[in-house]
């Protein structure tokens, strides 16, 4: 099951840390929270831990290297 990232929370959760951010700043990191939570759940079934942090890494390189952003 996928998990949205809720923006406004996030928002609200930066805002409250003291951190100026803007809007598009703000759905930056909620798309780089959504590829890590992706590649983290692809790695949940193959739990080998000599190769999952290898496995994990070169997911998030392969997302951020087809234009899908931050």
């Amino acid at each position: 099951m996928r998990e949205e990232i809720d923006v406004a929370a996030l928002e609200k959760v930066l805002a409250s840390s003291g951190v100026e951010i803007s809007s598009q700043d703000v759905e930056a990191v909620a798309r780089s929270l959504a590829r890590i939570n992706q590649a983290a759940a692809a790695l949940f079934p193959s739990c080998v831990l000599d190769e999952s942090g290898e496995r994990f890494f070169r997911l998030l390189e392969s997302d951020a290297g087809d234009g899908a952003g931050p």
